[in-house]
């Protein structure tokens, strides 16, 4: 188990980082942490990969198998609201996700691997990762540079305020839901809309045409599967008498069968671009996959779990799939992998604030289960 000076050491990195949260890959404050640390630990590292990343390494031996472990770094514009004595020093953001404590406790495990890496049976590579929250993944920028090339398999861990600070969530197979966003734009023409409306042609018409029509194609297109189609955005117009020449909507799509998601976005965007044309408009469509399913190898989740279960006294708890996304999941395209949770939730037996959120809080107690699954999976993989 963890000991009390390494539990401190882990809480006190989690609280710098805490106060000083940064956004997608201007991470400065943290990276020089990090690089610091690693430093002071006698760990080889390279921030070659990508702006704000840093890549730590035990082992290089070409006979090994060699095994990734991921933390994120990055922030969310957020105005912190928790009123916790390490509150955020940065107006307007804040680390509402908990990538404070996965770097953190990534920190922690380079001090144990550090002392145990006379152990290890695999090398290991440990990826501080920036801009997990931004359009911009900072997991493909690190990837189109060569960060996954030699590596056989690689991990990562999210706090779950779902869970108690003892208990480590896992799942198998299709966990977390693949993200195409779109992004429609109708163009039409402006009019007065009361002495020519027949001259103008209303791009708010078409959107509204879109809105039902791309609603039935999607419930008919994936009946059975699971799936998520939202409209978040849907504007357009400039004043109550004049036929609008734009309209703008954007939507998440979340889904886990990739083949179907394929053949509905060529539907979808034949549908628009002929209710357009229909209107006498035109139509742009930007739909691209932002994040593939997450799908946690079977046979090493099994691996995990049966190392746990035989070494750890934590209560191992299977984890039902959720339809947000993690760009974990860029990570699974190069090599085989699994994503799993520690608890973080109130001792005390209160609900705890969502991630995303202003309030959100964590059991900082929830880190030492986390940094020990790590340390014991490891020490374990041959």
């Amino acid at each position: 188990m963890i000991s009390e000076a390494l539990y401190e050491y882990i809480v006190s990195i989690r609280r710098t980082i805490h106060e000083h949260p940064e956004i997608g890959f201007d991470l400065p404050v943290t990276t020089a942490l990090v690089k610091k640390e690693l430093d002071a630990i006698g760990v080889p590292y390279t921030d070659k990969f990508a702006p704000s990343s840093v890549v730590a390494y035990f082992g290089n031996d070409p006979k090994r198998r060699t095994v990734a472990v991921r933390a994120d770094m990055d922030a969310l514009p957020i105005e912190e609201k928790t009123g916790v004595p390490f509150c955020s020093k940065i107006p307007g953001k804040m680390h509402a996700c908990g990538h404070d404590t996965h770097t953190a406790i990534l920190l922690g495990l380079a001090k144990l691997l550090k002392a145990e890496e006379e152990k290890l049976s695999v090398n290991v590579r440990l990826f501080f990762q920036p801009s997990e929250e931004c359009d911009v993944s900072g997991a493909v920028k690190m990837i189109e540079n060569g960060v996954m090339d030699g590596v056989d398999e690689i991990l990562c861990t999210h706090c779950e305020s779902s869970l108690q600070a003892d208990e480590i969530g896992y799942a198998y197979g299709g966990y977390m839901a693949a993200c195409m966003p779109f992004t429609i734009r109708f163009y039409g023409k402006t009019s007065h809309a009361a002495a020519a409306p027949e001259k103008g042609i209303d791009a708010i018409r078409m959107g509204y045409e879109a809105y039902g029509a791309l609603e039935e194609l999607v419930k008919k297109t994936f009946e059975g599967k699971r799936f998520i189609w939202n409209v978040g955005v849907f504007s357009g117009g400039t004043a109550h008498n004049v036929i609008a020449d734009f309209c703008e909507l954007k939507i998440t799509f979340r889904y886990f069968d990739e083949e179907t998601a394929a053949e509905f976005r060529e539907e979808a965007i034949r549908l628009i671009c002929g209710i357009a044309e229909k209107k006498g408009g035109r139509a742009e469509v930007r739909a691209e996959i932002s994040s593939h399913a997450v799908y946690n190898d079977r046979a090493l989740v099994d691996r995990f779990v049966s190392i746990l279960r035989e070494n750890t006294p934590f209560k191992l708890t299977e984890m039902p799939y959720r339809m947000s996304s993690e760009d974990f999941n860029w990570y699974l395209q190069k090599a085989p992998g699994f994503i799993f949770r520690f608890g973080i939730a109130p001792d005390d037996g209160t609900k705890a604030s969502p991630a995303h959120s202003d309030t959100f809080t964590v059991n900082e107690r929830g880190m030492k289960a986390a940094l020990t699954a790590f340390e014991t999976y490891l020490l374990n993989c041959r």
